[in-house]
């Protein structure tokens, strides 16, 4: 007795389902195999699920720790203006101290905003971070002192090395921004070697008639797969007055 024998179009309907199956089980595997070779790669390259959560908890506590001084600094700064108001003797004194603290309060802020963005985008690639950027004048007009900390993000399992340069961006007769070379005199950029921080230490040095509006600092690793790490500053944030 001979089976029955389906319809054209049942037969037409269930290839497609057919089909439509073998895709979808191929895209998942496909995804599947992604997703491995991206963990392997993570591990290959020295990240660490446990370290990077470790490193989150710790910039949040920073970020509470930078809140609560924050606070503190514009109570502080409040009660100096009350002062100010009553003892006109102690003006130019309270008016310095003011500007001091504020100063202070705006570098917190970049900083309360630089290790939010670690949070919210977990370590960068480079595996390095940049610490704290200060600005100070120096003994002659347009020259400054740039004081620069770079800080390892996970876990120090051995030495980073590689290159920090500097640029200034603004306005001025020559241009736009000023290169590393122009900004410190030095043809090659400064070189890093370290297994938990390193510190850096330079004169700046801005031509005449240009007006800075911010710092950039821009940091390689030695290894050419990993993307520098860029950081712009606004000069007046990272000013010491």
């Amino acid at each position: 007795m001979n089976e029955p024998t389906l319809p054209p179009a049942s037969q037409a309907h269930g290839a497609v389902w057919r089909t439509r199956a073998l895709t979808t089980a191929l895209a998942l595997g496909a995804l599947l195999v992604l997703y491995l070779a991206f963990e392997i790669g993570r591990n290959t390259a020295g990240y660490s699920i446990l370290a990077a959560m470790h490193e989150r908890d710790v910039l949040r506590n920073e970020i509470a720790l930078l809140k609560s001084d924050n606070r503190a600094l514009q109570t502080r700064v409040v009660e100096l203006q009350t002062i100010n108001a009553g003892h006109a003797h102690a003006e130019q004194v309270v008016t310095r101290t003011i500007a001091q603290l504020q100063a202070q309060i705006a570098r917190q802020s970049e900083k309360l905003a630089f290790y939010r963005g670690v949070v919210a985008q977990g370590a960068p690639p480079i595996g390095l971070r940049v610490g704290e950027v200060l600005l100070s004048p120096g003994k002659r007009p347009l020259h400054y002192r740039v004081d620069i900390s770079l800080l390892r993000t996970g876990r120090p399992d051995g030495e980073v090395s590689g290159t920090l340069s500097l640029s200034a961006g603004g306005e001025g007769p020559g241009g736009a921004t000023l290169g590393n070379q122009l900004l410190t005199g030095k043809r090659a950029d400064l070189k890093y070697r370290f297994r938990y921080y390193q510190e850096f230490k330079e004169e700046l040095v801005l031509p005449p008639g240009f007006k800075p509006a911010h710092l950039t600092v821009t940091v390689r690793s030695s290894r050419s797969n990993i993307a520098p790490l860029i950081q712009t500053y606004p000069w007046s944030a990272v000013s010491v007055p």
